[in-house]
């Protein structure tokens, strides 16, 4: 059967933005949270792991139940190679590509009035711009933007790190004339800016679900290790969140009643 449109948003959010969830769950005291603090390998114990971390010659460890490794896909693969060397060999053979994200709010008025209605577009490489999307960010989440008509787009596509080597006033011109030429936006900014994720999408290539696969059934016979990320089941934020719910799940039946020591500490958004 068929079922009937849904009255509610196509898109929901936390108020006031995603930033707030991780900050959240390391203000809740429920954790150790550690930043800046790069994990340079991962060790098997009889009790749980090992983390090695900080710089040779005086490396901290920290004895750990369990790890989750929630890091794109190349240093996912340093850090298994010793744990899950099956899975560190499939993860290096995941390609990424790097993005930039040009945020603009710009006036409303007659140079913004030609924006079209909905959320954003999606623009096909064959169309020939450097820009790949663009999400009309006041109309797409309701939020208060004090009379400003505020919208982003990303530009970076797998092999076209050319363009992301720009300095960020040039790459912000470019943005603004093809913003000019896709949605008729003529209004010059009150403010831009610029923010770079080298290597953050990875590709989904043919075979690429059986290659999870086998990632997982590495990792799977590792008790207390997991992995979740965009690598996995999802570029989108819903599915990173999904991936690290089973990683969390998947971790926490493995260790119970089985394993006993300190626990487990998080690594959040800052760390490497």
């Amino acid at each position: 059967g068929t079922r009937a449109p849904s009255g509610e948003p196509v898109f929901a959010a936390i108020a006031g933005g995603v930033g707030r969830l991780p900050r959240a769950l390391a203000g809740s005291g429920r954790f150790e949270v550690r930043t800046s603090t790069t994990v340079r390998e991962i060790i098997r114990t009889p009790g749980g792991f090992h983390l090695i971390c900080a710089a040779v010659p005086a490396p901290e460890i920290v004895e750990v139940d369990a790890v989750v490794v929630a890091t794109p896909p190349s240093k996912a693969a340093q850090l298994l190679r010793g744990v899950a060397p099956a899975a560190a060999a499939e993860l290096r053979d995941v390609e990424t590509a790097s993005l930039a994200i040009v945020t603009f709010a710009f006036p409303a008025g007659a140079g913004t009035a030609e924006v079209p209605s909905g959320s954003g577009l999606l623009v096909a490489v064959r169309e020939g711009f450097a820009v790949k999307a663009v999400t009309l960010s006041s109309q797409k989440w309701p939020i208060d933007t004090d009379g400003l008509v505020l919208m982003r787009a990303s530009v970076g596509r797998a092999g076209e790190n050319q363009i992301l080597q720009r300095e960020d006033p040039a790459l912000i011109a470019l943005v603004q004339h093809e913003l000019r030429a896709l949605i008729g936006v003529t209004a010059e900014p009150v403010d831009a800016l610029v923010t770079r994720w080298g290597g953050a999408l990875p590709q989904y290539a043919v075979g690429h679900v059986e290659r999870v696969r086998r990632i997982r059934a590495a990792v799977d016979r590792v008790p207390g290790l997991a992995v979740c990320g965009a690598t996995y089941d999802g570029v989108g934020i819903p599915a990173c969140i999904a991936s690290a719910y089973a990683a969390a799940d998947r971790v926490a039946n493995s260790t119970s009643g089985d394993v006993t020591g300190p626990g487990v500490p998080a690594f959040v958004p800052g760390g490497q």
